[in-house]
């Protein structure tokens, strides 16, 4: 039990920093100067819950291109309910611009992602050799 909770527990935080960097960096492209406290929990609970969807990765049943494209809906619909939330028109979410943003954006998060997993199983294969 403590193992699920540690898990939960890690890809909530994960979550909320990823998506608060995300946020942090459209109010600073979009030259927004205020934000409602409101707002800023809204974006940290979605992240929060955008966190747990990622956990979809631990599945070993479900091919991993089924995992993305959940993923990728999963987080889309999170994505324009937090725009919904902040008060963000639904012209503007339904539209190909957020769509192509949001792409955009999710490719370049994953790539972060990949690229500092890759580092850190380089780093433990390092060590590994190192130890042998």
């Amino acid at each position: 039990m403590r193992k699920y909770i540690k898990l939960i527990s890690i890809y909530w935080f994960m979550g909320i920093g990823i998506g608060s960097l995300a946020y942090i960096f459209f109010l600073w492209q979009s030259g927004a100067e205020i934000q409602t406290v409101q707002q800023i929990m809204n974006v940290v609970f979605i992240s929060g819950l955008i966190g747990l969807v990622s956990m979809i990765f631990e599945s070993e049943t479900l091919p991993v291109i089924w995992q993305f494209i959940i993923h990728f809906c999963l987080v889309y619909s999170l994505d324009s309910c937090l725009n919904l939330l902040n008060g963000i028109t639904t012209s503007f979410i339904w539209s190909w611009r957020f769509l192509a943003e949001f792409f955009i954006t999710y490719l370049v998060i994953w790539l972060f992602i990949y690229l500092s997993f890759s580092t850190r199983v380089r780093n433990i294969n390092k060590k590994l050799q190192e130890k042998n």
